[in-house]
């Protein structure tokens, strides 16, 4: 009985201890404050996630910008054209997501961005959320 308890315990634990000490989400940019936008100019800024695939699908929303009437937007990041091929179903990069449009307002802009990982045999899914602060200035 005690050789038994041994081989569970010798197997059981490395699985258990595989999915407590899985990755988190990471992002590019870490830090909460985004690089200033300024009123009436073009903005564009990139934001990697890391640390699995995100899931996708058409229904699923990129993000919240809070307020939602300054000009600025989220979306996908759309895939190098040199990885679609004509197999290729979905030409976005679910795990980049673009803030881009042109500011109307000064002020402070809240962005979040949430969402789910796919698992695998070793980590279970995951969810993330972040938040950032844009500041938009006059010119």
């Amino acid at each position: 009985m005690l050789y038994l308890r041994f081989i569970l315990i010798l197997f059981v634990l490395p699985l258990s201890a595989c999915s407590l000490l899985s990755s988190k989400a990471e992002y590019i940019p870490s830090n909460q404050v985004l690089s200033e936008a300024t009123v009436g100019k073009s903005y564009l800024l990139k934001i990697n996630i890391l640390g699995g695939n995100v899931f996708s699908g058409a229904e699923k929303k990129v993000g919240v910008v809070v307020p939602d009437d300054v000009g600025i937007f989220l979306r996908n990041c759309r895939l190098p054209d040199s990885v679609i091929t004509i197999d290729t179903r979905d030409t976005m990069d679910h795990n980049c997501i673009e803030v881009y449009g042109v500011p109307t307002k000064p002020g402070v802009i809240k962005i979040n961005i949430s969402g789910g990982m796919h698992g695998s045999m070793i980590a279970p899914a995951s969810y993330f959320n972040k938040d950032y602060t844009l500041n938009v200035v006059k010119p």
